[in-house]
């Protein structure tokens, strides 16, 4: 991870609204004079440019108090600036992990879109300006012609509540549910939290990875959209959708706000690690990436103790 991190760091700027940099390139040959020359089609390997454009903007929901059953979208909102092209680089982390299992000979570049691009564009727009930009800047790209596939992951947006998490959530963030009260329903009306267990949902103490029960948690969320793209034709191969979150609840907090219950270093490695999980497996459900599989890393049961 850390010389993977190293890489996508190093970048320059190639056009108006991109950065990128090339990575995993091929190792330097160390084939002697009387060695027998490999063929073109052994030394050829798969280039794949990874595009990340989900720009620099994280949101914070809550849920709040309502006070009749008329309220559309009952949730306060704030949009907060990333830092460092932190968002980007976390998804590109991800979509280099499903390529690398997959195609671990390949070689990748590495593309960002400018997080300016996306500013003052409407949530529920951002994925198709943000694809537009991407595909409009490398058309133009004479590199593209040493590329074979362009995997590019945008902001997706869903308008409906989707098992517990606010509506109208789109791009990367965090849900926060603190109400101890009432009924949740999922996606076009139909309930999807369990009943059974009094409206509470599956959640996850972030501190030692233990499930739980609770009708309270934060949740951070990573709603992208995957496109696969021809690189020579700029034709979209395939697409996929991904709507994932971890509902987290730390039953042993004190803190009377839920929202104040985890701390904003064990917060944010949440926030990374879900991303980056989430734009792998947006890959690995492709056909380029179907020999991935990406799992949760669960706490390792202690070994029984010898009698």
């Amino acid at each position: 991870m850390e010389n993977q991190s190293k890489r996508l760091l190093m970048v320059s700027i190639i056009a108006a609204s991109l950065v990128a940099t090339t990575a995993s390139a091929a190792p330097a040959s160390d084939a002697s004079p009387t060695a027998k020359p490999a063929s073109a089609a052994a030394e050829k390997k798969q280039v794949f440019a990874l595009v990340s454009a989900v720009g620099d903007q994280f949101t914070y929901v809550r849920q709040k108090e309502s006070t009749g059953s008329n309220i559309i979208d009952n949730n306060v909102r704030r949009t907060l600036k990333a830092q460092n092209n932190g968002l980007n680089l976390a998804v590109l982390r991800g979509l280099d992990t499903a390529i690398g299992n997959a195609h671990p000979d390949s070689e990748r570049v590495f593309i960002t879109l400018n997080p300016t691009e996306l500013d003052n564009v409407l949530p529920q727009d951002r994925e198709a300006v943000a694809i537009g930009k991407i595909v409009s800047e490398l058309e133009k790209l004479p590199e593209r012609a040493k590329w074979d596939k362009i995997i590019v992951a945008t902001p997706k947006y869903l308008q409906s509540e989707r098992q517990g998490m606010g509506p109208k959530l789109h791009g990367l963030g965090i849900y926060v549910q603190p109400l101890t009260g009432g009924s949740l329903e999922g996606q076009d009306g139909n309930p999807e939290i369990d009943v059974s267990n009094q409206g509470e949902s599956d959640t996850t103490n972030p501190g030692d990875g233990k499930k739980n029960k609770s009708k309270v948690y934060v949740a951070p969320y990573s709603y992208i959209q995957v496109y696969v793209i021809d690189a020579k034709t700029m034709r979209v191969l395939e697409k996929n959708a991904r709507h994932d979150f971890q509902k987290l609840n730390d039953p042993n907090s004190t803190a009377i706000d839920v929202g104040r219950s985890i701390p904003m270093d064990v917060l944010a490695k949440s926030v990374g690690d879900l991303i980056e999980r989430s734009a792998a497996r947006a890959v690995g459900e492709t056909e380029i990436g179907v020999s991935v599989t990406i799992q949760e890393v669960k706490p390792v049961a202690a070994a029984p103790a010898k009698k």
